[in-house]
């Protein structure tokens, strides 16, 4: 003991700076501006986060990803049920029944979950464990890390996987580093000026987006709202589509995380509502396509508390997409329009009584 406390004695300037660093931690662990100099991606999943561990008690939730991102929830009075969009954008399958578990934990069991994620997150490339393949890491990780604490993220996974969700989850307890992306913006491109005007890096954009997000009750049009590249034509997203269904040809699905999903929520009492948003004409009649709607039916006839829910139709010309994923306004205002006018009826008729 005397030796340690001799070291902090003759080395004051070593003590004075790890006092600084560990001042500094704490500022930037606790001061609530921090979340709004994430990265967009990060900052969204980190208030959906927010909004599934606070007590709402929707009616309704849906999970899905980016193109459902783009169906407006419903806010619900003493008449009319409650709908909250839990999306986001590039969602894999595996951690959603966790998902659930952290909003329940904080909310009632809703009457159902609208599940309208892609079938192409059913392809098993889509579900291998992370340290097999972390490119596909690369594709959820901030969901991961940014929707469970680690010890949530823990429970999910065992053996060598665990222990590559560990490597990846504890340096992102240290506040600097899980804000990282956000200092270094801050550091290197602000001038004096921004500061004097408050014009901190992804500030404005992410109070922009937690207001209309908060108005949408959890909606936002990918297409519209993100900067896609200029000079985007429709000879370009038809052949981005096209080869899109070429590369669907010989896919294989594989539907064990619906399942678990599917016999979790008959434990919970609460619905499965299967939900296909519509895709560019062409993807819904491919192989894989049909293969994933012949599987939900088989499964909405199996289980009393799945159902299937449908637009009009299942796919939109090429016109109504940004660059062939995402819905451009057009898109958005039809996509919307159908789902008040079609879906939204359905779950109001399978509502108990």
């Amino acid at each position: 003991m005397n030796s340690f406390t001799l070291f902090f004695k003759k080395s004051q300037g070593f003590l004075g700076a790890l006092l600084v660093i560990i001042a500094l931690e704490i500022f930037i662990g606790f001061a609530p501006f921090m979340k709004y100099l994430d990265p967009t991606g990060v900052f969204y999943t980190t208030l959906k986060r927010g909004i599934a561990e606070s007590e709402n008690n929707f009616d309704y939730i849906m999970l899905g990803d980016s193109r459902s991102l783009s169906i407006k929830g419903k806010p619900g009075d003493d008449s009319n049920p409650s709908f909250y969009n839990f999306s986001l954008p590039a969602a894999g399958t595996r951690y959603l029944i966790y998902f659930v578990e952290k909003y329940l934990e904080y909310n009632k069991p809703p009457e159902a979950i609208i599940f309208a994620i892609d079938p192409e997150q059913f392809k098993p490339s889509q579900s291998k464990a992370f340290h097999v393949d972390p490119k596909i890491w690369m594709i959820f990780k901030h969901r991961l890390l940014n929707l469970f604490s680690l010890t949530e993220n823990l429970k999910q996974y065992e053996g060598k996987e665990a222990y590559f969700i560990l490597k990846e989850s504890v340096p992102i307890l240290i506040p600097s580093v899980r804000h990282r992306e956000g200092l270094e913006k801050l550091i290197t491109s602000m001038k004096p000026k921004d500061f004097q005007q408050g014009d901190f890096p992804y500030y404005k954009s992410n109070k922009r987006l937690e207001s209309l997000t908060a108005t949408t009750y959890g909606q936002v049009n990918l297409g519209t709202y993100l900067e896609i590249p200029p000079g985007i034509t429709l000879d370009m997203i038809q052949q981005s589509v096209e080869n899109s269904i070429n590369n669907l040809d010989h896919e294989n699905i594989d539907l064990s995380s619906l399942d678990e999903l599917i016999a979790f929520a008959q434990q919970k009492g609460i619905g499965i509502y299967l939900l296909e948003v519509p895709h560019a004409t062409g993807m819904a009649e491919t192989k894989f396509y049909l293969k994933i709607r012949s599987e939900f039916r088989l499964r909405a006839e199996k289980y009393d508390h799945v159902h299937i829910l449908s637009f009009p139709e299942d796919s939109y010309p090429i016109d109504h997409y940004a660059e062939g994923i995402h819905f451009n306004e057009k898109g958005e205002k039809r996509v919307n329009k159908e789902f008040d006018s079609f879906v939204w009826p359905r779950i109001l008729e399978l509502r108990k009584p």
